[in-house]
């Protein structure tokens, strides 16, 4: 299930062994599981992120507001769910329920190698309608300002 991490540690392995400069440090390594619905997850989730200390803001869309998941007839299961520092903004970790999780995790994982902002995230426009729109609008609700799912007023938030 983590063929892709061998792949990449075998890269790594090759490049010492031809006396370049590379390492498996700090690499963030994405975990798919091809069930139905598929599950895919990328850095730090709520739980592990707690149990660090950090304080978090989480943003989660579900599949059932996303046109394109309607077109495909999946509507009914899955989400996309974007883990951030609440101090910082930094992108902690992403996780994906839903129909092709595998494939929508690489955008996750490039946020959380590159220690992107959420507005990175809710900042970049994604194609209309599409189930990449999913990981957008988690990171707008972030910030509670998703516009196709509910947030309540600010001073009504707890």
């Amino acid at each position: 299930m983590l063929a892709h991490k061998a792949s990449y540690q075998g890269k790594v392995a090759a490049e010492v062994i031809a006396g370049e400069h590379a390492a498996f440090e700090g690499v963030e390594v994405p975990g798919v599981i091809f069930s139905d619905p598929e599950i895919a997850t990328v850095g730090l989730s709520e739980q592990d992120a707690k149990q660090q200390g950090i304080e978090i803001k989480v943003g989660k869309f579900p599949f059932k507001a996303l046109g394109r998941a309607q077109t495909l007839g999946e509507a009914g299961q899955g989400f996309s769910k974007v883990v951030s520092d609440a101090k910082t903004g930094i992108v902690l970790g992403v996780h994906i329920v839903g129909p092709h999780a595998s494939d929508l995790i690489s955008e996750g994982s490039l946020a959380v190698a590159s220690a992107s902002h959420i507005d990175d995230l809710s900042l970049t426009i994604h194609p209309h309608p599409t189930l990449p729109e999913s990981i957008e609008e988690a990171a707008e609700q972030v910030e509670h300002r998703a516009i196709h799912i509910f947030s309540p007023p600010v001073k009504e938030r707890k």
